[in-house]
């Protein structure tokens, strides 16, 4: 993760850009492979493998039903299939979480919509002293 301060009136502010801002990267384990990791750790039923950029890096979010009934997500690393962490979660946590995720890609494509209109030449301010300069 690349760091840049800025100091702006006394303020120091910190920006960060992470490598996700680009493509993904291709993962070198399926999201089978990932599910079949997590089972191993949490004996149950694998119930789906999110691929996604979190606590810096990417990897594979799995949710498993344990054989108990309780609900665990279990991260797997998509470049050596290991599990890193598990946690016992919610449906109401993970539908929670999923809309937090929803809105911060909505903010992410609103904001480069933003960035690119103010890019774009302001054809009106352009051509504006145009006409006067004809008379």
């Amino acid at each position: 993760m690349k760091v840049t301060l800025l100091a702006a009136g006394g303020l120091t502010l910190a920006l960060l850009s992470a490598s996700h801002a680009g493509a993904k990267p291709t993962p070198k384990i399926s999201p089978d492979q990932a599910k079949a990791a997590a089972v191993k750790k949490i004996p149950g039923k694998a119930l789906s493998a999110k691929y996604e950029f979190e606590d810096g890096h990417w990897q594979y979010a799995v949710l498993v039903k344990s054989k108990q009934g309780g609900l665990y997500e279990a991260e797997v690393s998509s470049t050596t299939g290991r599990v890193t962490a598990t946690e016992k979660t919610t449906p109401a946590e993970e539908a929670s979480e999923a809309a937090a995720d929803k809105k911060a890609a909505m903010n992410k494509k609103a904001g480069q919509k933003a960035q690119n209109a103010s890019e774009k030449p302001d054809t009106e301010k352009a051509g504006a002293g145009k006409d006067d300069e004809k008379k």
